[in-house]
């Protein structure tokens, strides 16, 4: 159906134009006066605005010459054009109303369809499921992703299928191994990163029989360098501390022996550009080192995003995520590696140390964010 709408000084004029564009079968819709928009329009009279609509289908017929209207055609509107109005001719009888209401409906739906939201077309448990999806900060087009054709499946393989599909978006974000002999941490204040540190150099000591150097930076938290050093000696592992860039190359010489070195940094806010270039001045002593920004899952996505940011200047190449254990919202971790660009090496899951460490493997966080999302609500079963 085509609908165009008319601005006329009058009906007459109205009904020319209309059947001029239209032909004789189109139907007027409705009628009302306006006036002109802005200072004009106060003085100026209203002009009538009219809409009609005709089938698409149906070809327009040349008009003729306005005279006198042939027997049912143009009754009660003298004009002769043919033009069906509402309320007027055959389209005020009962049979031609319901037919324009039932137009008028259909223009309705096509109309609805048209912006209605395609999540909308979801069954009601997929709208349950996608609500919760988005609750766990994946956003609308990874949402979308996950549940694409879906409409049709079982609850019973919903689960399996989203979970799937998490494991494939993830993969990409993920990769645990580095292969820098030195490595230093950075990260706001208080997420954790001394006590990562002292999980990794455990693996490292422990797990790979890898001798293992540390040196800390963090001169400025009362007890940071006391916690790393106790850290050490119940490791067994040396233990260096620099307050100069120049104290960090000479404690970089003592470890020379050691297959891995891990270089704990002082906290810095993430809008003190000040302490960030400080920071900075220690690493350029090391600019072969493999930089991990440490964030934790226990703080707000928007800081996450600040910080992923503003550390930039730093040049980390890889993320750790601490705290997964204090949050129930373990998605935001795939959208915060999606907006820094680069991957994710491990997940802290507690304070134990070295226990509560993963290596970042995609179908370990897709379970998480699986879990969180059915955790107060059915989604599918899991095997």
């Amino acid at each position: 159906m085509k609908i165009k709408r008319y601005l006329a000084r009058d009906m007459q004029e109205a009904y020319l134009a209309i059947r001029r564009d239209l032909g004789p079968d189109a139907v007027i819709v409705a009628t009302r006066r306006v006036r002109q928009p802005g200072w004009r329009g106060f003085f100026q009279p209203p002009r009538l605005e009219v809409t009609a609509a005709v089938e698409e289908g149906e070809g327009r017929t040349p008009s003729r010459p306005p005279g006198p209207a042939a027997p049912g055609q143009g009754a009660g509107n003298g004009s002769g054009t043919g033009v069906r109005a509402a309320g007027y001719g055959d389209a005020g009888s009962r049979g031609g109303l319901e037919a324009l209401q039932r137009e008028l409906a259909d223009i309705k739906a096509a109309l609805h369809r048209l912006v209605r939201p395609a999540h909308s077309q979801l069954p009601e448990h997929l709208q349950d499921l996608r609500q919760r999806l988005l609750e766990q900060e994946l956003g609308e087009e990874v949402v979308t992703a996950l549940l694409k054709g879906l409409e049709e499946a079982g609850r019973e393989v919903v689960g399996e299928v989203v979970l799937s599909r998490l494991n494939e978006h993830l993969a990409p974000l993920m990769a645990p191994f580095s292969e820098k002999r030195v490595q230093a941490f950075v990260g706001p204040t208080g997420v954790g990163k001394t006590t990562t540190l002292a999980k990794i150099a455990a693996r490292y000591s422990l797990y790979q029989n890898k001798k293992v150097g540390l040196i800390t930076l963090d001169t400025y938290r009362i007890g940071a360098v006391d916690q790393l050093k106790t850290y050490g000696e119940i490791m067994g592992l040396p233990l260096e501390v620099a307050m100069t860039p120049r104290e960090l190359r000479a404690a970089l010489e003592n470890l020379q022996g050691c297959d891995v070195v891990l270089i704990d940094t002082a906290g810095r806010a993430p809008e003190n550009k000040a302490m960030l270039a400080e920071t900075r001045g220690f690493l350029e002593v090391v600019p072969d080192a493999e930089v991990f920004l440490v964030l934790s899952c226990a703080t707000r996505l928007k800081d996450q995003l600040q910080a992923v940011d503003n550390f930039r200047s730093l040049k980390y190449g890889r993320l750790i995520f601490t705290k997964l254990d204090e949050t129930n919202c373990p998605g935001a971790v795939m959208a915060v590696a999606a907006a820094a660009g680069v991957p994710v090496a491990y997940l802290a899951t507690g304070q134990d140390v070295p226990d509560d460490l993963e290596k970042a493997e995609p179908h370990l966080l897709a379970r998480r964010i699986w879990e969180a999302v059915v955790q107060d609500g059915s989604g599918g079963r899991v095997a």
